[in-house]
């Protein structure tokens, strides 16, 4: 009867054991998680493949698979059909999916939920020192990169840049898409096209340095930020010092127009994966921070809360173990989720 109680006790705290690991961990865990970035040699992606390091490392998540597929218009379907869990854009374009609208109207209101915000980039027409290009004006009649495969935000972006300067985008001489910036960015050193609109990535920045000099960023004045801000939500101003190691500018670039990168993954996504990864990702910054000048910016220190496509319940739960989920989160979160369940209707 003792070796029977004994063995039973044993079977009991073994019991136990799982089941409080089973709720530290979930039951919907996947084995490999399947992460979209926009472009292979995109910042974005390099610090994506950077944070699967610590997802690997300290969630039960054995692979964190990034594969450079595209942008939005690729990824939120596959999101849908449950072919993508993670993927990393511009969080000020996705309220645009996440509320139906702009290029996204076709594909209605979207189940998406942010997990965590990054770093930010500028998002700005580049040129060479030898294009005469200096304002927005001087792109009338020039052949531009105006777009990128299945990535919406970039024609918004550009209808709004041009038309501060009273242009459209049919002012251009041509008006392309690219698919990988690296190639987007030889063609501009080799004189094939003028300028191209693309957020700033810095390996693509010293291509063109050290071909050309300079990578010149065609600024705006206040007057016309403020317009281009003020017709896209979820953009803000910024004064970017000469020499910034985010974007590696060698001048000033004053009014650029900026915008939190940010990762997403679908609403029905399981609280305890999202929870997991959004705390493997800002409680180990200090293990991937050296992968790439960007991924530093991946910490509770820089924004993690963005006010922009409502949080994944699982985050939430982190950020307010962190006291960093405010009353203003809040009262943004309910009304953005507001905004879209009067759109469904």
């Amino acid at each position: 009867m003792k070796n029977l109680g004994l063995f039973g006790l044993t079977i009991l705290v073994l019991a136990i054991s799982l089941f409080l690991f089973s709720g530290a961990w979930g039951a919907q865990w996947p084995k490999d998680a399947r992460v979209i970035s926009p472009s292979p040699g995109a910042s974005v992606h390099m610090v994506q493949v950077a944070v699967g390091k610590v997802v690997e490392k300290y969630t039960p998540i054995e692979k964190w698979v990034v594969q450079p597929l595209g942008g939005p218009s690729l990824w939120l379907p596959l999101m849908k059909q449950g072919k993508a869990d993670f993927a990393n854009h511009n969080s000020a374009d996705i309220i645009n999916a996440f509320l139906g609208r702009g290029l996204y109207e076709k594909m209605g209101p979207q189940d998406v939920r942010t997990v965590g915000a990054g770093h930010d980039y500028m998002f700005m027409f580049w040129t060479t020192p030898d294009s005469g290009i200096v304002t927005l004006s001087d792109l009338k009649g020039k052949v531009v990169y105006v777009a990128q495969k299945a990535n919406p935000m970039f024609w918004e972006m550009a209808k709004q840049q041009l038309a501060s300067v009273g242009l459209t985008v049919d002012d251009l001489k041509a008006k392309l898409t690219f698919g990988v910036i690296r190639d987007a960015a030889r063609d501009m050193i080799e004189g094939r096209v003028d300028a191209m609109l693309c957020p700033v990535v810095p390996s693509a920045v010293m291509e063109i340095n050290e071909a050309k000099g300079e990578t010149k960023f065609v600024t705006l004045t206040k007057e016309q930020a403020e317009y281009v801000i003020e017709h896209n939500e979820g953009y803000f101003i910024q004064d970017i010092a000469a020499n910034d190691p985010r974007f590696r500018n060698k001048s000033a670039v004053p009014n650029s127009i900026g915008f939190q990168n940010a990762m997403f993954t679908p609403a029905s996504m399981d609280p305890e994966v999202v929870y997991g990864v959004v705390k493997a990702i800002f409680e180990h910054t200090d293990e991937f921070a050296d992968a790439h000048p960007q991924a530093k910016y991946w910490s509770l220190t820089h924004r993690p809360v963005a006010n922009a496509v409502p949080y994944h319940e699982g985050s939430i739960r982190y950020f307010k173990e962190k006291g960093l989920w405010t009353d203003k989160a809040q009262a943004y979160q309910e009304m953005m989720l507001k905004r879209q369940s009067d759109l469904k209707k």
